[in-house]
């Protein structure tokens, strides 16, 4: 992980009752981390598919 830089979010009920949010790293691979450590933005939706593709 590095700071500034923008990761993608996966919705987790579970995690989100436990405090943590569901990020997917540069390896495609996803992980719970504490929510207090990121900033959650939503970008518009051709924004998002953009920076998916």
């Amino acid at each position: 992980m590095e700071v500034g830089k923008l990761y993608r979010m996966i919705p987790d009920g579970e995690a989100a009752v436990h405090g943590y949010i569901r990020v997917v790293d540069e390896s495609g691979e996803d992980y719970a981390f504490t929510a207090n450590r990121f900033h959650v933005i939503e970008l518009p939706m051709t924004v998002g598919q953009n920076l998916l593709s």
